[in-house]
């Protein structure tokens, strides 16, 4: 055989080669996109959902109204919001704007003359710890941003001076400033002080408080609609009928209310369908969302069945009270009824198959059983699909909550290797699925 024919028969084999490479890479990737096809997963992670029903409710609290008779210029003495005492002065009245006004200012230098009075001493008077006033300021600001982002502005002033307080003694241990530079300035403010307090007139008259309780500079004319230990006994036209006012910002006489208690009702109807999922629940939690951004513990303390349009008045008794809250009346609420927490997975993947297994006989003996309809996912382990059997409390918004620690009962039922286990790849969608397939 010449090297000419050796040489052709070796191109001719590896063209065959080359060909065939081809055709098992082609065939390969077909089989692969095959697989693939319609697969599609979800990483399954752990969370928390809420079982969560939306009704309109009516708060009713106890409450009296402050009715002013009064001849100038008020000038509140509290902010809104504020808890005051039975008797604490509530608001002084001037004869005229100029005096209200010289008031509120000789308040503004009381408050930073006593501030800066404890700068004005030796720094061995207080603690001179740079690494402590550096957390004092991160701990002012980080209370400043968390009333703004609560909404609750009144409280600002007061953590604003606390702030103001800390950034001071930084700069004298810093050396920056000393003792004697915050001495001059209280010594200026206090003639300062004295001045406008001879410019400026007195009070002419005082508003007292009639009993302990919240300050709310605002009335909306349905303060004491019904008596606070009768709401329990509300029924649905009633409810109804005070679900449909449209409570507004009254003037007239009154200069504002006092919420006498912390503990307040809230009225909601509900329909049948949304009364089964108050079955053996007492505590749930409210949301208010066009009113507060807290999240309010309550408690069921009353469920006033009407008989004739199956509909239920829902009584809830809330313990927790601020400016904000102590201002509603009628608005959207958001209820809680209970909270699950687990591994979620979406409804899509749930699906029910026949598994087989083996179970021990009393003589020992293996024996091949199928379970029938068996709750699971399909989850994809090392490029192949396994089925695993899974535990759900709850279905809600879509997603199932799976349990990974099961109950003695539950693991004795289990008929799969596992239950589904956090981080898993779930299937939430696919065709010809069964226990095995490989996929990559």
């Amino acid at each position: 055989m010449n090297s000419k024919r050796i040489r052709s028969l070796a191109a001719i084999s590896i063209a065959f080669l080359i060909l065939l490479y081809i055709a098992f890479y082609l065939v390969n990737q077909q089989a692969s996109q095959f697989t693939q096809q319609g697969v599609k997963t979800e990483t399954a992670m752990y969370g928390e959902v809420s079982d969560t029903l939306q009704a309109k409710g009516f708060a009713i609290r106890d409450e009296s109204v402050l009715e002013g008779s009064y001849t100038g210029v008020l000038n509140y003495r509290v902010s809104n919001g504020t808890r005051v005492s039975q008797g604490g002065v509530i608001a002084d009245v001037f004869q005229s704007e100029n005096d209200a006004a010289a008031q509120n200012m000789l308040d503004r230098l009381d408050r930073e003359i006593d501030s800066l009075s404890q700068l004005s001493k030796s720094s061995d008077l207080f603690v001179s710890n740079p690494a402590m006033i550096g957390a004092q300021i991160y701990n002012a600001l980080g209370d400043i941003a968390g009333e703004i982002r609560l909404g609750h502005f009144s409280e600002i002033g007061g953590l604003k001076d606390g702030l103001q307080n800390a950034l001071s003694r930084k700069q004298v241990i810093a050396g920056e400033e000393s003792a004697e530079d915050y001495a001059q300035r209280v010594s200026d403010l206090e003639a300062q002080r004295e001045q406008l307090r001879l410019r400026g007139g007195q009070a002419v008259a005082s508003v007292t408080a009639p009993r302990a309780g919240y300050f709310i500079d605002s009335t909306d004319g349905y303060e004491g609609v019904m008596a606070s230990d009768r709401v329990q006994y509300i029924t649905v036209g009633q409810a109804k009928e005070l679900l449909g006012q449209e409570p507004q910002r009254t003037t007239g006489g009154a200069i504002g209310k006092i919420c006498s208690d912390f503990t307040w009702k809230l009225v909601c109807v509900f329909e049948d369908s949304d009364m089964v999922k108050f079955e053996g629940v007492e505590d749930v939690s409210l949301d208010i969302p066009f009113a507060s951004s807290e999240t309010i513990p309550a408690k069921i303390i009353a469920k006033n069945r009407d008989g004739e349009t199956g509909e239920t008045a829902v009584v809830f008794e809330c313990s927790y009270m601020d400016a904000d809250l102590a201002a509603v009346r009628c608005e959207a609420v958001h209820v809680n009824v209970k909270t699950y927490s687990g591994v979620l997975v979406s409804e899509k993947a749930l699906r029910f198959e026949d598994v087989p297994y083996t179970e021990t006989d009393e003589d020992g003996n293996q024996v091949e059983k199928v379970r029938e309809n068996v709750k699971g996912v399909y989850v994809q382990y090392a490029g192949r699909l396994r089925f695993v059997q899974v535990f759900t409390e709850k279905d809600v918004n879509g997603y199932a909550v799976c349990k990974t620690q099961l109950s003695e009962e539950e693991q004795a039922s289990l008929v799969t290797e596992q239950t589904v286990q956090l981080y898993d790849e779930v299937v939430v969608g696919g065709t010809d699925l069964y226990d095995g397939k490989v996929v990559r």
